[in-house]
């Protein structure tokens, strides 16, 4: 290896080592506003860093995958023996910044701080309430946890949860959502996360959304989008921020809404699927409240109301015309 190349490795190593540090710190000590701005700065200098910081913090939450597929993990392929040779210090260092990161991961799960998880099936709706006085709906599909000496920090890995946060300004609370972070002091708002696209509506007071490209404060009413590190924000109208918080009292509520989503909508909360396969059909504008586990209902709906025709299967209602 030339020494060009061994500079840039020593400074890969150290850029890990640092974000384990840094990581490690998080998610055993008490969090505050001056440890969030040295890190916030630290992942502003260079793009390293936040690379970093995500990849470690994505082992941290697949951990449980890493240790229950371990057993069944397949030989890694043979490395020649001249090139592992020349570069088996370095990758036998970048392997111990990561083991020992991980390690202090999995350590943080199976040692004195209990994981606590919470999980609805699909059409189920759930109250939690946490230790900080923090209380949170969970929506229908949603998958929540929390450690146990960190009352405000916890990890939407999918769903999505409404937060009504005790008001705290020497210990923000923060929300991970994949590569997201929501961080707040004491407001209420909804948090929806599908796949790598995280939603935020806020009822009341201001939160801060983070991706790695950047970080936008939401006031009441106000949403935003972000996904693949780009973040989307628009105003709505009381009526238009009720319509999406309408889930919490057992109702889905469309105005002006296809068809298309609609049906989407409805297969958030049903294992029976509608099925919208006509573009024509898909394209329909529909409004009205309705239970969100009623689906059966809402195609006779379509049936009486609209002229079209429903086909009906035990996985799913095919609407055509």
């Amino acid at each position: 290896m030339d020494d060009k190349n061994m500079e840039r490795d020593k400074g890969a190593l150290a850029v890990e080592a640092v974000a384990a540090a840094w990581l490690a710190r998080c998610d055993r000590h008490a969090w505050n506003g001056e440890e969030q701005r040295r890190l916030d700065a630290w992942l502003a200098e260079d793009t390293l860093h936040r690379v970093a910081w995500l990849r470690l913090r994505g082992a941290w939450e697949g951990a449980d995958a890493i240790v229950a597929g371990a057993s069944h993990a397949e030989a890694a392929p043979a490395i020649p023996r001249r090139a592992a040779a020349r570069h088996l210090p370095w990758r036998m260092a970048a392997g111990l910044v990561l083991a020992c990161a991980l390690g202090v991961m999995l350590a943080l799960r199976s040692g004195g701080d209990d994981v606590q998880r919470y999980a609805t099936q699909v059409g189920e709706r759930r109250s939690v309430a946490l230790a900080d006085g923090s209380r949170l709906q969970l929506n229908t599909a949603t998958r929540l946890r929390t450690v146990g000496d960190q009352p405000r920090h916890v990890w939407l890995d999918g769903g999505e949860a409404y937060f009504d946060i005790a008001h705290d300004p020497a210990h923000p609370f923060v929300i991970e959502a994949g590569s997201s972070r929501v961080t707040v002091l004491g407001t209420r708002f909804t948090v929806r996360r599908d796949g790598d696209s995280t939603r935020v509506l806020v009822e009341q007071g201001r939160v801060r959304l983070s991706e790695k490209t950047g970080a936008v404060e939401l006031a009441r009413n106000e949403e935003a989008v972000a996904q693949g590190g780009v973040i989307v924000r628009a105003a709505r109208s009381p009526a238009q921020a009720a319509q999406r918080l309408a889930w919490r009292n057992g109702r889905i509520v469309f105005d002006g809404t296809t068809l298309a989503e609609a049906a989407a909508e409805f297969n958030r909360y049903n294992a029976r699927r509608l099925v919208v396969d006509d573009p024509v059909v898909a394209g329909m504008a529909i409004g009205g409240s309705f239970a969100p586990t009623n689906v059966e209902g809402f195609a006779r709906l379509l049936e009486q109301g609209f002229g079209l025709h429903a086909r009906r299967h035990a996985d799913r209602i095919e609407i055509t015309r």
